[in-house]
């Protein structure tokens, strides 16, 4: 499916734009040690505490936490670069799940509370991996698995 070359464009901006957000969180939640407990408090609801406070095998603190940082920061790189953009894509998803999942209360029902930035970038992300985006200025133009070439007879 060939798209036109203005859409490739949009698809191209909104794609560096979603690498810059995931980034930028996964950067400035490692090194803003503040930022990092304000997002940890919001982020993980009574749900995923067991998660968030299970021992680590070296140290004492939790392991999701960490990893998620870290998951960010790849997760942005790799849409800025445009690489392996739908599977960068497909673990954003999961992510933004995970954090967003607990944050619904069904208690004091809203419907800002379901449209919110994340649903957003769920909805961003899933026309990332529909429209092939890294092969529009991306690395993932270079990388194609083709698959195992057919002998000719």
């Amino acid at each position: 499916m060939k798209l036109p070359h203005s859409l490739r464009v949009i698809i191209f901006f909104l794609r560096v734009a979603l690498g810059l957000n995931f980034f930028y969180l996964g950067f400035s939640t490692l090194f803003d040690h503040a930022l990092g407990a304000e997002i940890r408090a919001r982020s993980f609801g009574n749900l995923y505490s067991w998660l968030a406070t299970a021992p680590a095998a070296a140290g004492g603190n939790g392991w999701l936490q960490p990893f998620a940082q870290w998951a960010f920061l790849i997760i942005g790189a790799c849409l800025m670069l445009g690489l392996l953009t739908r599977l960068a894509a497909i673990v954003g998803i999961a992510l933004t799940l995970v954090s967003y999942l607990p944050t619904i209360s069904f208690a004091a029902f809203s419907v800002s509370q379901f449209i919110n930035n994340e649903v957003i970038v769920i909805i961003c992300l899933l026309i990332l991996i529909v429209s092939g985006a890294g092969n529009y200025l991306g690395l993932d133009n270079f990388i194609h698995f083709h698959g195992p070439k057919k002998k000719t007879a």
